[in-house]
């Protein structure tokens, strides 16, 4: 069964845009589209007749972004403080073990344009050894490649090096296609993170964790270690909070376990809740639905590439309980942590104002022990007279993933023991602040002032057997991932002149050359085939639909049907085989792909452990060739019975999310490998019809063809992807400013650093650059001849 893959999806997309937003002032629209998308596009009606849509209108018919009713963890009228607690701790360095805060890597327009150690190689290759069309590649063996093939730890990356893949093609072998043509980097271009070190343990009140050197053979200068690097680009988190999964490869499961990225893939994940009438700790399992950024925000803390000391590869990690020990337990003096202990909040900032000592004070005016007790409800913290054992090392279970992927650590089910002696005779209990104020007054972590300073009390005292902690330092994963989605969810860049130019507001800056590149993306681009509906991405909960269109049918580059995981596409970046993404594994050794869970359980009848999300939602029939997809259908038009022979294949394979595009102009470099370094060779990639197309053939997306632009459409086409720029990004104007930060300038743990100043609401006057100061229309040294056709053996 062979059929031509029409490219329509941006019109099917359409229909469950508008089941969506369910307006009133929308049925125009629905007429437009019965006669068809109106081209070329001349009006915003016109734009919307392709599922189009300014994101601020789309938004507030929505009734906000999408987020998980929290009524049960946060108090009354605490979302406010969430999203305070939220924004300390993504740009708080004392999270990381030596200084990394989450904003270290997502500065800039939420991403990072660094250029110095920031190359990573080859780390999460696989064998070619393709398992059929079922398993693919979830089985390849680890076959990493640890040369640095454009630039060294320690060296600086230029226009030059880019584009990654100089040479795009493949090599044919009597006929057949075996690999890359030579002279091509595997490297990735992503962000520096931590020098390799074991971790010890970390220390109440103190910012640096205590830990030991360990010798890197991969990412040293040849004399001393380099800061390691993620051999992924980092993403941008604004607007993030649309994305049904988040990570490259989606690992950030759409429902949130309370401990782990994984979501309901990881069964095992508990958080901890106190019953007061019984004076009991018990186990909770969690699943909060529209919660992927809490479950994004918990992996990098403490990943040994990105934030924290540790040696994953041998079972050496930093634990959550520990990040919450050093955040809220008082030292031995009595004193708690403040936020942001070592940077400064601007007393104008739209969220911290209030916590602000002054822009060059360093320290919030609170501690996370005071805005957790004040946000959460006290089931969630409190500990009464228990205390909780999480295990000693040899119990507790480390599942290394890739370089790229936090290790999930699996804890067997915590103990609960009463209080020490000595713990008792402190007279603390939860340590619970015996007063409500603001922090104390001291500038060095001196004895606190007044009695009422939060965090007063003795320090907890551990057993030397295993490692103690009260429910609120076992729970930190649990207050992170809430609090850190909560104030990532308030990053929504939705003023770009296209959204103001949707919404007929005058002057907005979007003339004929943004048009014609809108006609362009619609149409002959085949842009919005992936980058759909008001979120410019087929990646979003918008186009999820609650699981029910994440598990797709569709024909793919071959021309066969396969499954394939909704808003992930294969668009032959790199070789499948350098990075498989979505075709990876979870905690369990599950496929990550939903798509390819259905076909493990439908055809090869093994077990999955979870729930398969969207195993419900099959079609009945491929929306573009009308062809069965099962025997039943129910009345849904969803599939009753498993899938038929013909889609016995899973196209998940280095298959990616697709990211939204505002503000795109200042998140180079591009790809998950950060493999281009301006907007004209994103778009030459995409009229090339991709770099391994015939390689990637199994998993290639149908769009990714030669698409003859000409050099005016081009042109016109970078002109369009700028006018998504919201001028608020662009000048770090609120909600958008942010305390002061100091990340790494350099690859030496100990060298040189950038130091951002607070900014308050109204901004910088100095605009954002671009990556590498480049103009986003300029080509650089890509090559713009050649043409990529998965139809013929290239040589």
């Amino acid at each position: 069964m062979r059929s031509e893959k029409k490219s329509t999806r941006s019109r099917a997309f359409l229909g469950a845009t508008l089941a969506v937003i369910g307006c009133g002032s929308c049925i125009s629209t629905v007429h437009a589209q019965e006669a068809g998308p109106a081209f070329p596009i001349v009006t915003p009606d016109d734009a919307r007749t392709h599922g189009l849509e300014d994101l601020r209108t789309a938004v507030r018919k929505d009734g906000g972004v999408p987020l998980p009713d929290l009524r049960a963890f946060i108090k009354p009228g605490a979302e406010r403080k969430l999203q305070q607690l939220g924004k300390l701790l993504f740009w708080d360095q004392s999270v990381g073990s030596d200084g990394q805060a989450c904003a270290s890597c997502h500065y800039h327009a939420g991403a990072d344009i660094r250029r110095n150690s920031v190359g990573s190689p080859g780390l999460l290759n696989v064998e070619n050894t393709r398992d059929g069309d079922i398993r693919g590649h979830h089985l390849s063996a680890d076959a990493p490649d640890t040369s640095f093939q454009t630039i060294s730890p320690g060296e600086t990356i230029a226009f030059d090096d880019f584009p990654l893949v100089k040479f795009p093609g493949q090599l044919a072998e009597n006929g057949a296609v075996v690999g890359p043509a030579p002279g091509n980097s595997n490297d990735a271009v992503s962000s520096p993170g931590v020098t390799f070190k074991r971790f010890d343990t970390t220390v109440a009140a103190q910012v640096k964790d205590e830990c030991t050197a360990l010798t890197d053979d991969v990412f040293h200068d040849g004399l001393v270690n380099q800061r390691r690097v993620p051999p992924r680009n980092s993403p941008t988190v604004i607007n993030a909070v649309f994305n049904a999964f988040n990570f490259w490869d989606g690992r950030a499961n759409h429902y949130f376990n309370g401990q782990n990225a994984f979501g309901v893939m990881d069964p095992t994940a508990r958080v901890l809740r106190y019953d007061g009438a019984s004076d009991s700790i018990r186990s909770v399992r969690l699943s909060l639905k529209n919660s992927s950024l809490a479950s994004q925000s918990v992996g990098p803390a403490n990943s040994d590439f990105e934030m924290a000391c540790g040696d994953s590869a041998n079972g050496n990690v930093r634990a959550w309980p520990e990040v919450g020990k050093k955040l809220v337990r008082p030292d031995q003096n009595g004193v708690t942590l403040r936020a942001l202990e070592n940077q400064a909040i601007h007393p104008d900032d739209s969220l911290l104002g209030e916590y602000s000592r002054g822009s060059t004070t360093n320290g919030a005016d609170v501690t996370y022990r005071q805005l957790i007790e004040e946000t959460f409800r006290e089931e969630w913290w409190q500990s009464g007279d228990k205390r909780v054992l999480l295990g000693d090392a040899s119990s507790i279970t480390v599942v290394d993933r890739p370089a790229d992927q936090s290790s999930t650590i699996l804890f067997p089910r915590p103990r609960v023991a009463p209080l020490t002696a000595e713990e008792a005779g402190s007279g603390v209990r939860d340590m619970v602040s015996e007063g409500g104020g603001k922090a104390s007054g001291r500038d060095a972590r001196g004895p606190a002032q007044g009695s009422g300073a939060p965090g007063r009390g003795r320090p907890l005292v551990e057993s030397e057997e295993q490692p103690r902690f009260t429910v609120m330092e076992a729970n930190m994963a649990l207050f992170f991932g809430l609090a850190v989605q909560a104030y990532e969810a308030t990053l929504v860049a939705d003023d770009s002149r296209f959204d103001k130019w949707m919404r007929g507001e005058p002057g907005s800056g979007f003339g004929d050359p943004e048009r014609r590149g809108l006609n362009v993306f619609v149409e002959k681009g085949k842009c919005i085939n992936c980058h759909g509906g008001p979120e410019l991405t087929n990646a979003s909960v918008r186009n999820f639909q609650n699981g029910g269109n994440l598990i797709e049918p569709m024909v793919m580059g071959d021309r066969d049907f396969a499954l394939y995981d909704n808003g992930f596409y294969n668009i032959a970046v790199t070789p499948t085989v350098e990075d498989i993404g979505r075709g990876g594994r979870g905690p369990l050794g599950t496929p990550l792909a939903s798509s390819r869970q259905l076909l493990f359980a439908q055809v090869l009848g093994e077990e999955i452990p979870h729930k398969t999300i969207g195993d419900d939602g099959v079609l009945g029939v491929t929306e573009d060739e009308g062809e069965p997809v099962c025997n039943e259908v129910g009345a849904d038009g969803r599939c009753t019975s498993p899938v038929l022979p013909a889609f016995h294949r899973a196209a998940v394979d280095g298959a990616f999310k697709t990211p939204g595009l505002r503000n795109i102009e200042l998140q180079g470099p591009y790809f998950h490998n950060g493999g281009v370094a301006t907007l004209a060779q994103v778009v030459e990639f995409y009229d090339n019809g991709g770099n391994f197309c015939q390689f990637n053939i199994d998993n290639l997306d149908p769009d990714i063809v030669s698409l003859e632009l000409t050099p005016a459409e081009k042109t016109d086409l970078v002109r369009f992807l700028q006018s998504l720029t919201d001028d608020r990004v662009s000048r770090e104007r609120a909600p958008f400013d942010h305390p002061s930060l100091v990340i790494p300038g350099d690859g030496n743990e100990d060298g040189a650093v950038r130091r951002l100043p607070a900014i308050g609401a109204a901004g910088s006057s100095k605009a954002l650059e671009k990556f590498l100061g480049l103009d986003p229309a300029s080509l650089g040294s890509m090559d713009a001849g050649f043409v990529c056709s998965p139809d013929e053996t290239l040589g």
